[in-house]
């Protein structure tokens, strides 16, 4: 900043004394209500309003008094206050974390300057906050500051940076709206193809129109947004109809490109592996692919973080593919001990519970230890299991359907099963209610052969044809992956059934 622009920013910020800058954490602060309101939320001593209110005022105080709301008020202030003064050199920022940061405070900052007329020193910041957003590919914040700096220096009368900036903004406006039409392309698809679980030519066809649209474009728009929902378009395109290989291509090809590119994010890298680790489990392919894309995801990923348990849950499941089940108990217990494993909800913890028990029936099956096992997962109880399970169950021709063979495949491998509440005639009737379809054919098929290992006629020879029947059909069918993370199978039928017989 020339010193011009320096003098201008000295008369425009006046000196205020720290204290009246509402801030946490100001001098002399320590005792006030604000830092004792904020101590009780961070230690969650309070819960809500009514708690809050009671504490800080009395037992009678109502959350609705003009006390308690200004109070509240105050704090809201200076958290938003204290939120332009986050310390960014903390490890969990990198460096284009910071550079996100800092450019947006900047950028603030400068629209401040600019409604207090200093304008030479907005400017100034401005012209330098430009390299930053350009680097770290900023694209929505470069277009904005090269249209605020096209802006002033049309008022100054500056001919050549008028153009100069005009030009930038013009380039980063077209990037803007192309990837603003790949991320609108591949957030509709995803609303299709989530409620459309099943493999589906409809969908597939949305979504080749949408990739053939973009994929020519890429060297054009260049930024790593584009490539990315582009490639994740690309992914769907071919999952939709349970092409894996071709899904694996697509999966190959933009971690190829991405990991070439500086600005890259985390979330980009570890979200297009996951799709590669889900094709290679579905592909039944164990030759190291799976583990090199875990060990990447690990050495860019927070312990602890969502994406460490899915990471985890998505490699448990390839151990469970792969046959290696000591590994995948080990992976259970790793993930299940973690201090955040508590905060997980919904179909996440939905899903590590249907691995516990999944593992005991490994157990059950002589191939994990069953002391070691109930020691690291707890006992099995499946009503409880049940009941805990709220999400996955309400998916009927999902995710649901491990939950639904969970207690008929262990109750007939106990030799309980006359004794459970569980009958040949209802599992009949469940298939031909949810299973009957192009994507739970072998579903359908595997519980043709538990029915019939429960009539006890499976040695027979009339239940041996079929039996055969619905074998060719396993050996046939490839395990849907479309519309979930990865296919309803815990562990592969073939594998369920050559261990029980």
């Amino acid at each position: 900043m020339d010193f011009d622009a320096l003098k201008d920013l000295v008369k425009t910020i006046t000196r205020n004394k720290v204290k009246q800058i509402e801030v946490l954490g100001n001098p002399g602060e320590e005792g006030s209500m604000v830092e004792a309101l904020y101590d009780a939320i961070a230690k969650d001593k309070v819960g809500s309003d009514e708690e809050a209110a009671r504490l800080m005022y009395g037992k009678n105080e109502s959350p609705k008094s003009q006390a308690y709301l200004r109070l509240k008020g105050r704090l809201e202030r200076n958290l938003i206050n204290t939120a332009f003064f986050v310390d960014v050199n903390q490890p969990m920022f990198n460096e284009r974390t910071k550079a996100y940061y800092n450019c947006y405070r900047d950028f603030a900052a400068a629209n401040i300057l600019f409604v207090r007329e200093a304008t030479r020193p907005g400017i100034d910041i401005l012209e330098h906050l430009l390299e930053q957003t350009i680097k770290y590919e900023f694209t929505e914040l470069t277009a904005e500051v090269a249209s605020r700096l096209r802006r002033e220096y049309s008022r100054v009368g500056s001919v050549a940076l008028h153009e100069r900036y005009a030009k930038i903004h013009r380039e980063y406006e077209e990037k803007r709206r192309l990837e603003m039409q790949a991320l609108e392309y591949f957030e509709n698809l995803i609303n299709y193809y989530i409620v459309r679980r099943s493999p589906n030519e409809e969908t597939h066809q949305l979504a080749s129109t949408y990739y053939d649209e973009l994929q020519p474009l890429s060297s054009k728009a260049d930024t790593c947004q584009y490539h990315f929902h582009t490639a994740q378009i690309g992914i769907i395109k071919y999952l939709s109809v349970n092409d894996c290989t071709k899904a694996l291509a697509i999966c190959d090809e933009a971690l190829a490109l991405l990991r070439k590119l500086p600005n890259a994010g985390r979330g980009m890298l570890i979200g297009t592996s996951f799709q590669k680790i889900a094709c290679l489990i579905q592909l039944r392919v164990f030759d190291g692919q799976a583990e090199e894309a875990i060990s990447f995801c690990h050495s860019i990923n927070e312990e602890g973080a969502f994406n460490w348990f899915r990471l985890n849950e998505l490699h448990l499941h390839y151990c469970l593919f792969a046959r290696k089940y000591e590994e995948a108990l080990a992976l259970f217990e790793k993930a299940s001990r973690h201090p955040k494993f508590e905060f997980l909800s919904g179909a996440v913890r939905d899903n590590w519970q249907l691995y516990g028990g999944y593992l005991h029936l490994l157990a059950a099956l002589g191939k994990l230890s069953a002391p070691k096992v109930e020691q690291i997962v707890g006992a099995f109880k499946y009503s409880k299991l049940s009941n805990e399970i709220a999400v996955l169950d309400k998916d009927k021709q999902g995710m649901n359907i491990p939950l639904v063979l969970l207690p008929v495949i262990y109750s007939l491998v106990k030799g309980t099963f006359d004794s459970a509440d569980i009958s040949p005639e209802s599992l009949e009737k469940y298939r031909k209610r949810y299973l009957d379809n192009d994507m739970n054919r072998r579903s359908a098929a595997f519980l043709n052969m538990l029915i019939a290992f429960a009539k006890r006629d499976y040695q027979s020879a009339s239940a041996d044809k079929k039996i055969k029947k619905e074998l060719e059909v396993l050996e046939r069918e490839q395990p849907q992956v479309a519309g979930q993370t990865f296919a309803v199978e815990i562990i592969p039928y073939e594998d369920i059934w050559n261990m029980m017989t």
